[in-house]
This record gives C-alpha cells, sequence and structure tokens, in this order.
C-alpha cells in the first residue's frame, strides 16, 4: 500500500514536471513561429528587423536543447535497436541499463561544462549583439535541457519498460 501511495507522488510530480517542459516546448515553437512571421513581413514591407535574425536563432537553440531532453521521457532517442532485438535475452538486459547510464554520464558532462560555459559567460558580462541579451540565458538551455534529460531516463525506467526493452 505504501509502496502505490509513494508511486502515485511519483506519478504526480513527473506528471507536473512533464507538463512545464511541454509548455516550455510550446512556447518555444510559437515564439520561433511569431518572430520568423515578424521577419517575413518585415522584409516584404521594406523595414526588416535585424533582432530577429537573433531572436530566431536563440529561441532555435533552446528549443533544440529542450528536444534533446525531451527525447528520452518514453525512450525516443536514437537507440542501437537492432542488435537488441536479435541478441540474446540477458544482453537486453544488461542494455537497457548500458543504455540508461550512458545517457545520464553524457547529460552530467552537458550539466558540468554547461554550467562552466555560463560561468564564463557571466563573467566576461557577455551579450548578444543586436538586443544586448546576457549571452549566459542561452547558456542556460544546455544545463537546463540535461537535467530535463535526466529526469526523463529516470521516468522511462520507472513507467515505460517496455519501450526502453523488451527483456
Amino acid at each position: 500500500m505504501m509502496v502505490k501511495q509513494e508511486r502515485n507522488k511519483t506519478s504526480i510530480i513527473f506528471a507536473g514536471f512533464n507538463r512545464f517542459t511541454d509548455v516550455l516546448a510550446g512556447i518555444t515553437s510559437v515564439a520561433i513561429f511569431i518572430v520568423v512571421v515578424w521577419q517575413v513581413f518585415g522584409r516584404l514591407l521594406g523595414v526588416p528587423a535585424p533582432w530577429t535574425e537573433e531572436v530566431t536563432r536563440f529561441i532555435f537553440i533552446w528549443m533544440v536543447f529542450l528536444g534533446v531532453g525531451l527525447g528520452f521521457r518514453k525512450a525516443e532517442s536514437a537507440r542501437v535497436t537492432i542488435l537488441l532485438e536479435y541478441g540474446p535475452k540477458f544482453l537486453r538486459k544488461g542494455a537497457i541499463w548500458l543504455y540508461s547510464l550512458a545517457s545520464i554520464g553524457f547529460f552530467l558532462f552537458m550539466i558540468v561544462y554547461g554550467v562552466e560555459l555560463m560561468s564564463q559567460q557571466i563573467n566576461t558580462h557577455e551579450k548578444s549583439a543586436a538586443l544586448l541579451l546576457p549571452m549566459w540565458l542561452i547558456g542556460l538551455s544546455i544545463p537546463a535541457s540535461a537535467v530535463i534529460g535526466i529526469v526523463n531516463i529516470i521516468q522511462s525506467l520507472l513507467y515505460n519498460r517496455e519501450i526502453i526493452g523488451k527483456g
């Protein structure tokens, strides 16, 4: 009974986390659409806005890194599934953990070097060219996506065992 209550609490936490990351992904999608449409119409009307290129690039960076982390929610990232499909059963079971640990290791690497990049950007007061935005806001996408990825790997291991490996 206690295990079921704990599992319900974790599923509520994961549901809230998923909702939050989905909203972030939706915001980046809508924002890039609006900015690109603004850019196109501005050029058609002969009043191009130079800031739109920079904003599009920054939103795209955030969108890509969010996608990296979100792809692990249901084990939808690229894997060598053909080897697992025809391999022995013990290989399939072990591959799940190898895949998960290697992915978490990569995300930890992203956190460490993403934070290092951000601190460098903060210390040098690096700003974007057109809007003079602090560049650490863009650098934040790296460790943020890594945290999202780690949480989603854990979520996959807990709730999507049938997807990540038929062991």
